[in-house]
């Protein structure tokens, strides 16, 4: 575990122990204290998560690709798509609870999912504070994944489950993924 000071406090990144066997295409949720979290929990009381990313292995590294707004490394950077280590994911400033899932996909699947991933993160594209799931140029967590998923594959995580709140269009929250039956948990915390 790698610690650092934040505000005052000490950050550490979360290291997945050793039997934890990731796979490209592996979902990984966490739910945090930030505002946006809290606001999820308002709103989605059906999941323990309130973000999730996609795992993808570029060179030999373990990554997680996820839209999230508010984890700027500067003031000028805009939030956007980010790809970034699984212990960065998971640091202790960002989850107090965090899981991995696997969707059952065979090594020419993740081979998809991994170049669709990259052609996606290699476009940079934006946050999506307008929750447009119509809008491919910005993406919001679960509006990523949906998308991966659906464009390298075919296949709808969320099998159509969506929740309508007033003032938004049609949002897809993680608990509206987490109930797709073939889903497996590998881990936990």
């Amino acid at each position: 575990m790698t610690t650092s000071c934040h505000r005052g406090g000490r950050v550490a990144e979360y290291v997945l122990p050793n039997s934890v066997q990731l796979q490209t295409g592996d979902l990984v949720f966490r739910r945090g204290e930030s505002r946006e979290s809290r606001a999820v929990t308002t709103f989605d009381r059906k999941s323990d998560y309130t973000h999730v990313g996609m795992v993808i292995n570029v060179d030999g590294h373990w990554m997680v690709l996820h839209a999230v707004p508010n984890e700027r490394n500067t003031k000028q950077e805009k939030d956007s798509v980010k790809l970034e280590p699984i212990g960065t994911f998971f640091r202790s400033d960002r989850a107090v609870k965090g899981g991995v899932y696997r969707y059952p996909v065979t090594p020419e699947d993740t081979s998809r999912l991994l170049q669709r991933g990259k052609d996606i993160y290699g476009r940079h594209p934006l946050f999506d504070s307008q929750f447009d799931s119509e809008d491919s140029t910005a993406f919001y967590c679960t509006e990523l994944v949906l998308f991966l998923y659906k464009q390298a594959l075919h296949i709808d995580l969320s099998e159509v489950r969506r929740h309508n709140l007033p003032l938004f269009p049609e949002l897809v929250f993680c608990s509206d993924i987490l109930q797709n039956p073939k889903l497996e948990e590998i881990f936990h915390f």
